[in-house]
């Protein structure tokens, strides 16, 4: 390794110290059963170093891979510095070349190094993660992409990811220290199981059904319209009616992607609102705060009053 890739190593070290901003999306994206730490340069600008906490609501994350390591170059670019696997595991010597495909080098922080902000790691419900870039100014064509795949991580169970700057760490640095952007987080909802089926039994009249990887949908015939039950939990219960017949399957999610309502009626006084994709809330005037109704599973029911007036939306879980 040069004394130039050196010193910028030290720097990338300093700079993961101090407090930045970026113009960047940091999200999270299902992929292949797996969740994908993904960003995008929203506005040309470029990214010297991501630090991030990743955790999920319920059981744990369990793997990371698909990850870009070393120096980014104009064949191979990416963010494939990760300080403290470099610190631990990486030995430089008096040549330019680096053996970066030693065990342990990750991009998983080290909790030793601040216990106080870095979540716990594999086998836990959250990691922290950090990502540098390194390469020579003087080639343009080294600088990593705008926008890319930082890692992927595997997870135990069906859950929500949640994304957010580790600020110990510094967040999302810019290579430039005259940028002055926010960066926006987003998480998602990942399920590692491939949707099935997985046991039917009739007792008594009654049907059980059990599945994994997503929520459980029904047609009254194979080539009519496939309605969900609301069901995600892997058990759904339903009376056999005489005559009838009914089709089932799994979609893979907890609801389509795109938060919407998609009904609503009036009866005796009572509104009943059917909705997709996160947590119905409500607000009495449309300039006031939105309250969340808690409810998720798609069917709201409230009685109407007389005066005054109410507004709902859908908002992503």
């Amino acid at each position: 390794m040069t004394k130039r890739t050196r010193v910028c190593l030290v720097s990338l070290n300093c700079l993961l110290l101090a407090s930045a901003q970026a113009e960047v999306r940091v999200f999270v994206q299902e992929e292949n059963r797996a969740a994908s730490i993904k960003y995008e340069c929203t506005g040309g600008e470029v990214v010297r170093a991501f630090a991030l906490d990743v955790s999920v609501d319920r059981g744990q994350i369990i793997g990371v891979f698909n990850y870009f390591k070393g120096e980014s170059t104009p064949t191979a670019q990416g963010y494939g510095i990760f300080p403290a696997a470099f610190r631990d595991c990486i030995t430089v010597g008096n040549g330019t070349n680096i053996n970066w495909e030693v065990p342990g080098y990750t991009p998983l922080a080290t909790v030793g190094d601040r216990p106080a902000d870095t979540l716990p790691g594999l086998n836990s419900s959250g990691v922290t993660l950090e990502f540098g870039g390194l390469w020579d100014p003087a080639v343009p064509g080294a600088v990593p992409p705008a926008t890319g795949t930082l890692c992927t991580l595997q997870i135990s169970q069906a859950a929500t990811l949640s994304v957010a700057a580790n600020l110990s760490r510094g967040g999302v640095i810019p290579a430039s220290s005259d940028i002055t952007i926010t960066p926006a987080f987003t998480g998602a909802f990942v399920d590692p199981a491939f949707p099935a089926i997985t046991g039917t039994t009739l007792t008594n009249g009654v049907i059980t059904i059990n599945f994994v990887g997503g929520e459980l949908i029904r047609a009254a015939a194979l080539g009519g319209v496939w309605v969900g039950t609301g069901n995600t939990n892997g058990v759904y219960t339903e009376s056999v009616k005489q005559g009838g017949s009914a089709f089932y399957r799994v979609r893979h999610g907890l609801a389509p992607a795109f938060p919407a309502i998609t009904g609503l009626t009036l009866t005796n006084g009572v509104i009943t609102i059917n909705f997709v994709g996160g947590e119905l809330v409500s607000a009495e005037t449309l300039g006031s705060g939105w309250a969340g109704t808690g409810q998720t599973n798609g069917v709201y029911v409230e009685p109407v009053g007389q005066v005054g007036s109410k507004f709902f939306r859908v908002r992503r879980r």
